[in-house]
């Protein structure tokens, strides 16, 4: 059994010595170093590893945590794909306050992961994180559905005659910012507490956890995207929607989904909480800007190599915002734009918030195809497939589905003139009835070209930043790139503002992606040298034999 310090708090604790940095920031605020025995920690941790009981070769608590994930994707999916339409059609919101809400809620849930992250790893652990935010969730749940009853909270300006009761609107605003912080205080938490529960050797398990975690991400989704518009626009308690029941249901499922989790309480590995790098960097980075003394003293060379070089994959970072900027408007400006096309197809009716299951089922099957089919055909007709490439590749095809949706737009646009120059009336494009305009089928064009680019662009940058960044600092650029979601989110609510025309909004959109795309480019191109050579320098270092370093440290001595 070794005695050498830890230095790394990140570590597995299967390598753990003993002694356990609570965080660095309590640290400066008197609070003392915790140190545990080895005994105490890593073994026990081990243990509780090999002891846990086994289904098909996999942790009884897999189950339960995969259950888990899917039962909370479902509930947030479930909502979120109702929301626009609640907020227009129910809260009579008009589509930009609508819009500004529903974005400010998304940037919401993709800033948080950062103070979940934080609260597990220097205060509560995993755990305990993921169990009393998924309360208050279901909290900020309970909420949507309960305000959503006209009746019982009927807003002080609804319409004398109006068929439906408009509720209030600070329920929904209060429970959609109680849901984001439950969300997104999970999210970095829950896929992780997954792996926790593997012991080191079983990294071909841990693989196909990941996949399984991902596929019930996406089944969840899709489910929820189905059925919750099929719930929103049935009738019930007198009126001709229900909201809360669209809303109910997803709070139920987020009851399931603490239930699913506290059931294997008893069998889970937890793992303490063992600082958070984010504290480090920030203290680096204060130091690089501020102190005469050297960093390099302070803290040493390699911490400082490592702050440099999260920097340099941060700086390829910044035109990411403007992906996600375009992106989440699928669920926002498009919905808007379904709203006013012709659902019926034969004796069905596609309802506009049913769009959005294309991109999860899309994603499922596109992802196979771009690995198995594209890129090896990219490769054979020499077509470069490095990740500067794709990522830049992705948002020009984002830019490409809205120059479509533009035209879609320009092609409603004219239904109405026709349809008001041959009838001499005088209707708009919220006016016209359905059956005059285009097919909501015509937006799968630009569904399909945005799913190509999220796979080329989103999926190659979370690949880059967990490629690139430094070993003790993956949990933290992970978090940051998340983070961008959110700042795309703030920058929707922005720019949206420009102009009042749809028409113009998607050509401006559009342009503003062909900007970032080239504003990647040229990140990409001055960042790439030092980025290739501290991975290489990594590589070497974790070369070197452990015998080596011994020899090395008994040379100084």
């Amino acid at each position: 059994m070794t005695t050498n310090k830890l230095k790394n708090p990140s570590l597995d604790l299967e390598k753990y010595d003993g002694t356990r940095r609570r965080s660095s920031a309590l640290e400066a605020q008197g609070f003392p170093t915790i140190s545990v025995p080895k005994d105490d920690i890593d073994d026990k941790i081990l243990l509780k590893k090999q002891s846990v009981k086994r289904v098909f070769g996999y942790p009884i608590t897999i189950p339960f945590i995969i259950s888990n994930e899917f039962c909370e994707r479902f509930s947030y999916y479930g909502m979120r794909t109702v929301l626009m339409i609640y907020l227009t059609k129910k809260l009579m919101m008009n589509k930009d306050d609508a819009s500004d809400w529903y974005h400010e809620f998304v940037a919401l849930c993709y800033a948080t992961p950062l103070l979940g992250a934080l609260i597990a790893d220097v205060f509560l652990g995993k755990y305990l994180t993921i169990l009393i935010l998924s309360v208050v969730y279901c909290i900020g749940n309970a909420i949507m559905a309960l305000t959503a009853v006209g009746m019982w909270f009927p807003a002080a300006s609804n319409p004398e005659g109006a068929t439906d009761i408009q509720p209030q609107t600070w329920g929904p605003l209060l429970g959609l910012q109680i849901i984001a912080l439950g969300t997104g205080g999970i999210k970095p938490c829950v896929s992780s507490f997954g792996g926790d529960q593997f012991l080191k050797s079983e990294s071909g398990r841990v693989q196909r956890y990941f996949s399984m975690f991902y596929f019930s991400i996406n089944a969840g989704s899709t489910v929820a995207t189905l059925l919750t518009p099929e719930l929103r626009s049935s009738s019930c308690m007198g009126e001709t929607t229900c909201f809360p029941l669209a809303f109910g249901v997803p709070a139920f499922f987020m009851v399931l989904a603490v239930i699913a989790f506290v059931l294997a309480s008893k069998w889970y590995v937890k793992v303490p909480p063992l600082g958070n790098p984010i504290v480090d960097v920030a203290k680096v980075s204060w130091a690089m800007a501020t102190s005469k003394t050297s960093p390099e003293e302070l803290f040493g060379a390699k911490k400082v190599a490592e702050t440099k070089q999260l920097f340099r994959v941060l700086a390829v970072f910044i035109p990411f915002p403007f992906f996600w900027a375009l992106f989440e408007q699928q669920g926002s400006r498009w919905i808007v734009q379904a709203q006013r096309l012709n659902g019926q197809l034969g004796s069905i009716t596609i309802k506009p918030d049913q769009m959005q299951v294309f991109n999860p089922l899309l994603i499922l099957v596109m992802i196979p195809v771009f690995e198995t089919v594209v890129y090896p055909l990219m490769k054979k007709v020499g077509i470069p497939t490095g990740a500067t490439f794709r990522m830049v590749a992705g948002m020009v095809l984002v830019a490409c589905s809205f120059l479509i949706c533009g035209f879609v737009e320009l092609g409603m646009e004219e239904r109405v003139a026709a349809y008001n120059e041959a009838h001499m009336s005088s209707y708009t494009l919220e006016t016209l009835p359905q059956e005059f305009q285009l097919h909501i089928l015509t937006t799968i064009p630009q569904i399909f070209i945005i799913t190509c680019g999220e796979i080329l662009c989103s999926i190659t940058g979370l690949e880059f930043a967990y490629a690139y960044a430094p070993a003790s600092m993956k949990s933290v650029c992970q978090s940051f790139f998340l983070l961008t979601n959110a700042f795309g989110n703030i920058i929707t609510i922005i720019f949206t503002k420009a102009t009042k025309r749809d028409l113009h909004l998607y050509f401006m959109w559009a342009g503003i992606e062909i900007a970032a795309a080239i504003a990647m480019f040229f990140i990409t191109r001055q960042v790439i040298g030092p980025l290739e050579k501290f991975k290489l320098e990594s590589c070497q270092e974790e070369a070197v034999k452990p015998e080596d370093v011994q020899m090395k440290e008994v040379k100084k001595k």
